[in-house]
């Protein structure tokens, strides 16, 4: 898809509003990506507020437990893939044998 075929959208996330340019089938996953962090900052600040942690640090875990997820749900992917082939190549055995 063309760089022109882009579209911009704004997102707040925290106080601040952020300008992307992206792929319009991507805009869901985008708004939806933004509404999950600003729970998860607003999860963070009713439980640590008054503390030493600040807006960015809020951020900054944030996005490190979106990384976490994603990591984890790389490796499942992984690890269902490989057992998909396995299986693929368990069942063109059988029918190699009965052929």
């Amino acid at each position: 898809m063309a760089e022109s075929e882009k579209i911009e959208i704004a997102l707040k996330v925290s106080s601040r509003v952020i300008t992307l340019m992206i792929h319009p089938e991507m805009e869901p996953y985008f708004r939806k990506a933004a509404n999950l962090v600003n729970r998860r900052i607003d999860t963070f600040t009713k439980n640590f507020s008054g503390g030493e942690m600040d807006t960015w640090d809020f951020l900054i875990t944030v996005a490190i437990e979106g990384m976490v997820e994603s990591q984890k749900n790389q490796d499942k992917y992984k690890l269902l893939q490989q057992s998909l082939n396995s299986r693929l190549d368990d069942i063109e055995q059988r029918f190699t044998l009965l052929g």
